[in-house]
């Protein structure tokens, strides 16, 4: 199962084409992801997808606010990982999604597309992925290339 997170208008989702299953989940900014257990949804999960117009070298205000609801499923500790410090995760079940970012907007400077890739690597780490990709698009157009990457 995907669970896919993104902020595009429900028009550019649609032109994408996107096959999904049935048991993929799509949280987006028209759907809303009220009352979702987004946490749980990870725990169960084999890809995180995450489709975002770069901020400033970050995610989108949506996007950020999914991840940020994520964090009911860590525990108050904080523990090292790779030299760095990062939530302890309640969830047993550590490893088992990959994850995925993609991020599309014109004109993205290379010193946002850093920042992007550090920030996508460390929300990696903390949410305990098995790994994590990341693609950049300069048009929401350029998006449909994704049908490639996930699984």
């Amino acid at each position: 199962m995907k669970v896919i997170v993104h902020d595009l208008q429900e028009k550019s989702w649609q032109e994408l084409g996107m096959r999904l299953q049935e048991k993929d989940v799509v949280i987006s900014e028209s759907g809303g992801c009220e009352g979702t257990d987004i946490g749980g949804l990870m725990g169960s999960c084999s890809q995180l997808v995450l489709i975002s117009r770069c901020v400033y070298g970050g995610f989108s205000p949506f996007v950020q606010g999914v991840l940020e609801k994520c964090r009911k499923h860590f525990g108050p500790l904080l523990e090292m990982r790779h030299g760095q410090t990062h939530y302890e995760v309640k969830s047993a079940n550590k490893n088992t999604f990959g994850m995925v970012c993609c991020f599309y907007g014109n004109n993205i400077t290379p010193r946002e597309e850093q920042s992007a890739r550090i920030l996508s690597v460390s929300d990696g780490i903390s949410l305990q992925a098995r790994g994590v990709r990341i693609a950049f698009y300069d048009t929401v157009d350029q998006l449909r290339q994704l049908k490639g990457i996930l699984v």
